[in-house]
């Protein structure tokens, strides 16, 4: 079981909040499970893949209202199938290929101030590829 500290953003009024995020990494099933209580709501997603389940659990918190200062939010990032099982992913650019010095934790703070959601970061994904 890992511990991770993140900040949120409430969309409607930008302010900040710092909230656990408790992640199973398949200690106790075989899929990643991630849960956070938020002002007493609990979300709690699983799935095989460690991305697949990041935006599925971010997706729900930006139905409730919340983004995720984190590298995993951000637009450019992508899971190779060699990643999927790891909290690791590629922060890629348009036209370049992704490299070993462009692999991120999911979790770590990143500076942004925009959402995207999970049909967002794939469109990005799709456009990368070609």
């Amino acid at each position: 079981m890992e511990l991770y500290e993140v900040i949120l953003i409430e969309l409607n009024t930008q302010d900040e909040l710092s909230v656990q995020i408790e992640v199973d990494e398949g200690e106790t099933t075989e899929n990643i499970v991630i849960s956070a209580t938020i002002k007493e709501q609990e979300i709690t997603v699983s799935n095989y893949n460690y991305l697949l389940a990041f935006q599925e659990f971010r997706d729900k918190l930006l139905i409730a209202g919340y983004g995720i200062k984190c590298n995993g939010s951000r637009l450019n990032a992508v899971q190779s199938g060699m990643l999927g099982a790891t909290d690791k992913v590629y922060l890629v650019e348009r036209g370049k290929q992704a490299l070993m010095k462009d692999i991120v934790h999911i979790w770590d703070y990143a500076e942004i101030d925009t959402f995207p959601d999970t049909k967002q970061q794939n469109a990005f994904f799709e456009q990368w590829i070609r």
